[in-house]
């Protein structure tokens, strides 16, 4: 063998060159033992192969691997595969493909059969040694699926046969250990619809043939039309068209007008004046209360200055008086801003400066840590009697009024301000909430409504959402009382919940200790992803169940999923409005079952970050794939993809941004309030599971000098408490990868090492 001068052979750069920039050789499918024996399932459509191949000018051999090839993509959600080739006699060879979904299927499958070509022409070492280049010594697998064409055999678990007559029979051959008979099913029906695809008349892009085997877009869609305008598509425009309108949009009719929320309660004042709006630890209020309660304050608002575009923060209990307060801002025409009571004085005034907050409504608890602001205080409630006819009217927004601002943690070490207009919130109501609850409440009779979210999180926004716009009874648990299990689950006899509203870490807590045998009729869950007992026990009970996704920056939720609809953990489809794409690294619109970044569009869409013009450019893009003049959409941040029976499913974060208990954490702002801490050099906080929960632990590089209690009371006095590592792992230094970056999966590995300050 020849020898280069960079010291390769000739046969060993080669390989190494094929694999180069390849980020992972995942296993597809689970390892079987030699002795295991094989089951054969018989494909039908190899009929068809050899006349197809004759047309498109390559062998059988390379339709097949072709079409395994397009299995496998589906099966991994990457677009950069690897099997083994054995035809002829020889092989097996490892072959890497990438599906390229712009280009036309004709010029890749020239480019494959080339590819085998060239691999066969560098077998002149044991597959071992070519494992080794690639692998190394980790005991590794380059590929364990092999397309076998003719004699020459495969070694490994799973193996599609085609034997070699003038019409070639396809038979998938795997030990039940590595590919059970469901999934086998599943592969089958996939390489059917390939090769269905590829044996037909027009030429396809590689996209339309993706897309086609995934089975979410009809074969008849992907009829070859090249694209049109959209030159840098993945898919023909018939393609694209489908997959936009059939899959990426909810089935939302479009509104004849513009409601507001306002709106809604006085319509609801109206029907139920004397139904019980709230009932909160300090009492009931009825709907007529309630409204009397927020027009009396609207009216002190406005001679504040309160108006459009005004932001207002919140300093209340969870008491009728919070709900007073939401509802008398908006009534004032203003935008309101809540906030914990609880949370660092500090974190507080950040986000008045970033929201830009004139006025703070307090209830008499913290009146006067509302004055500390230096801002004009208003109470919730007044002594001073209301004159006849001084009864302030709502207020009517405009639909691109801002409605109320929320924080989430940021990456630049200060939180986010998310700025949401009416119009949004307005088309989450009337599209998603409203349609929600009209499973369990066909004629909107009053449920009685629990929920456990924070007051600075959306999703106590949403809890508070069907009282006010659908008439429903709002059940508001004190801070003690919402952390509380048997607040949920032991009520007297009349006044059970009919909804809970939490997030899946809360939800299974509950369902362990017993919330599933209540007179419960409807769960909504969201924040993080849930896991797969959970969604099996609310499938197995005998009540409608309901998982949202979303973010904070689209009006609360855009997609949605039925626990008793969808057998498998997904996000569900597109609600209402919503408009979900899955895209790639340029942002073009990936065919289904491709892994990609997950944008939500539609008008929930938020204005963005409050005084950041620059993480909102960044965040917030035009949409190219609506025809609405000005429409955005906003990068989640999230992996996912588009599943063969149509689902959204998520696969993880492109950043490290963690959900913990269904709080949404930016690491890198905690790490940001450690560096800060005396006697740190630098930090890392990442989640490490600890009792079968997800804790978050920071790991300082410091000196012998470091005190773990008094940096924790550093951090308790800037961050809220949820975003206070649990433990603190002081290290010499920090492990680093061979770019200088640090090792988090080492970190993570330590997580059990013993910690300061546990």
């Amino acid at each position: 063998m020849a020898t280069a001068v960079d010291g390769l052979g000739g046969t060993e750069r080669h390989w190494r060159g094929v694999f180069a920039g390849m980020e992972t050789l995942e296993r597809l499918f689970p390892a079987a033992t030699d002795a295991e024996p094989r089951t054969s399932h018989p494909l039908s459509t190899g009929a068809r192969i050899a006349a197809a191949a004759r047309r498109w000018g390559v062998g059988p051999d390379t339709l097949v691997g072709a079409a395994w090839a397009v299995a496998l993509a589906l099966r991994s959600g990457r677009d950069d595969v690897v099997y083994g080739h054995a035809a002829a006699g020889v092989g097996p060879a490892p072959l890497r493909v990438r599906l390229d979904c712009g280009r036309p299927v004709s010029d890749w499958l020239r480019e494959l059969r080339a590819q085998w070509e060239d691999a066969a022409a560098h077998l002149d070492v044991e597959p071992d040694e070519i494992r080794r280049w690639i692998v190394g010594d980790s005991g590794g697998e380059l590929f364990d699926s092999t397309v076998s064409f003719g004699p020459g055999g495969a070694a490994s678990g799973v193996e599609l046969y085609a034997d070699p007559g003038p019409e070639p029979r396809l038979a998938l051959r795997a030990a039940p250990e590595a590919l059970p008979a469901p999934e086998a099913a599943e592969l089958l029906a996939v390489l059917d619809r390939a090769l269905g695809r590829l044996t037909a008349e027009p030429e396809p892009l590689v996209g339309d043939l993706v897309a086609a085997a995934s089975g979410v877009v009809p074969l008849a869609r992907t009829a070859g039309t090249r694209p049109g305008p959209e030159g840098d598509a993945l898919m023909s425009s018939g393609t694209r068209e489908a997959l936009l309108a059939g899959v990426c949009r909810g089935d939302d009719e479009e509104a004849e007008e513009f409601v507001s929320v306002q709106e809604m309660f006085e319509a609801v004042v109206r029907e139920r004046p004397d139904a019980i709006a709230v009932e909160a630890p300090d009492g009931e209020l009825t709907f007529a209360e309630l409204d009397a309660a927020a027009r009396s304050l609207a009216l002190r608002l406005r001679e504040r200055g309160a108006g459009p575009e005004t932001t207002v923060a919140v300093v209340c209990e969870r008491t009728g008086e919070l709900v007073a307060a939401m509802l008398g801002i908006w009534a004032a025409g203003a935008a309101f801003l809540l906030i914990d009571p609880a949370e660092p004085e500090l974190r507080t005034a950040e986000k008045y400066a970033l929201a830009g907050v004139r006025l703070v409504v307090a209830d008499a608890t913290h009146a006067r840590t509302a004055e500390r602001t230096g801002l004009p205080v208003v109470p919730v409630t007044s002594d001073a009697p209301t004159a006849p006819g001084e009864s302030a009217p709502h207020a009517r927004p405009l639909p691109r009024h801002l409605a109320y601002a929320v924080f989430t943690s940021g990456s630049t070490g200060n939180p986010k301000g998310v700025l949401i207009d009416h119009l949004g919130l307005a088309e989450h109501i009337r599209t998603q909430l409203a349609p929600v609850y009209r499973r369990v409440s066909p004629d909107g009779a009053g449920l009685r409504v629990g929920g456990a979210a924070p007051v600075t999180f959306d999703s106590f926004i949403d809890q508070v959402l069907p009282m006010i716009s659908l008439g429903h009874r709002l059940v508001l648990f004190d801070e003690m009382q919402r952390r509380d299990p048997g607040s949920f689950l032991f009520r007297t006899p009349g006044s059970e919940l009919d909804v809970v509203d939490c997030s899946p870490s809360q939800l299974s807590l509950l369902v362990e200790f017993g919330l599933l045998g209540t007179p419960l009729k409807l769960v909504v869950f969201g924040g993080e992803k849930p896991g797969r007992d959970l969604w099996q026990s609310l499938r197995a009970a005998d009540v409608s169940a309901v998982s949202i996704y979303g973010a904070t920056e689209c009006s609360i939720g855009s997609v949605e999923a039925d626990v008793h609809r969808d057998e498998r953990v997904c996000l569900g489809r597109p609600a209402g409005s919503g408009v979900v794409y899955v895209l790639s690294p340029d942002q073009r619109l990936l065919p289904p079952g491709l892994t990609g970044e997950i944008y939500l569009a539609g008008p929930g869409v938020g204005r963005g970050y409050a005084g950041d013009p620059a993480h909102t450019a960044r965040a917030f893009l035009p949409d190219p794939f609506s025809g609405v003049p000005g429409a955005r959409m906003y990068r989640t941040g999230d992996l996912g993809r588009v599943a063969p029976d149509g689902r959204l499913v998520f696969l993880g974060r492109v950043d490290d941004q963690l959900k913990i208990s269904g709080y949404r954490i930016e690491p890198a702002e905690i790490e940001a309030a450690l560096d800060a801490v005396s006697g740190v050099r630098r930090s890392a906080v990442l989640p490490v599971r600890s009792a079968g929960a997800d804790q978050l632990v920071g790991f300082v590089e410091c000196g012998a000098d470091f005190d773990a209690e008094r940096a924790k009371k550093e951090l308790a006095a800037r961050l809220p408490s949820y975003m206070v590592p649990k433990r603190l792992v002081p290290l010499d230094s920090l492990p680093l990868t061979h770019n200088g970056k640090v090792d988090r999966k080492r970190l993570a590995e330590r997580g059990d090492a013993p910690a300061a300050g546990a």
